[in-house]
């Protein structure tokens, strides 16, 4: 019952961040390509969500045998609970849940932060300001940090091992990899501005600067 519930937890959460994301993803994907300086390269602009999509497929499976919803002999590759007692798990699941919230505030926040700024892929619109509204005032890439700290929390959440090494050795260094592109077009079209920015915020790409350490 209590793996049933941090995965019912998990589905809720998703299905209010779908909603509160859906306004703001629509103008983003409406920009994606106009952009008055676009990077084609696949590394670039495909492969953080690639990698963040597979996470994804391997995350689903993980909550359903955690909740007990699927059984199977192949569950212990995707969800590594039964390897924990119970209030551990318990414990633990519900911490991945927590993470899960902050990276839904951070990405979503992140998105409707950028304003007009916004697109889906990693480009300097036309018209585009430096914007140090909202969460972009504590951190460069709020919106990178949500992805990978709701990645990380679903996979705790879960307690899937897989999951979480997938979050932590090939999304984190792929968006980082983005994130730092796109600061090399920001400083090439705002220069000294941009660059008063980041070191306003310590150069912190995706751990917000009220936390002693981190990139």
């Amino acid at each position: 019952m209590h793996y049933y519930m941090t995965t019912l937890a998990t589905l809720v959460l998703v299905t209010i961040g779908i909603i509160a994301a859906t306004p703001v993803l629509a103008k983003g994907f409406s920009r994606r390509g106009k952009g008055k300086i676009y990077e084609h390269n696949f590394r670039i602009q495909r492969a953080p969500q690639l990698a963040s999509l597979l996470t994804v497929l391997v995350i689903v499976p993980a909550h359903l045998f955690f909740s007990g919803v699927l059984e199977s002999d192949i569950a212990p590759l995707f969800t590594q609970a039964g390897f924990l007692p119970e209030s551990a798990q318990i414990a633990i699941s519900w911490l991945g849940v927590l993470i899960f919230i902050s990276g839904l505030i951070f990405m979503i926040g992140g998105w409707y932060s950028l304003g007009e700024s916004f697109s889906t892929d990693a480009e300097v619109l036309h018209g585009q300001t430096i914007r140090k509204d909202g969460l972009l005032g504590v951190v460069m890439h709020p919106a990178y940090s949500g992805i990978i700290q709701s990645l990380l929390g679903t996979s705790i959440a879960c307690l899937s091992l897989p999951a979480v090494l997938l979050t932590v050795f090939l999304v984190a260094p792929l968006w980082l990899n983005r994130a730092k592109y796109e600061e090399q077009l920001l400083m090439k079209t705002f220069g000294e501005q941009y660059k008063q920015y980041a070191e306003e915020l310590k150069w912190r790409r995706l751990v917000p600067v009220f936390i002693p350490l981190g990139v």
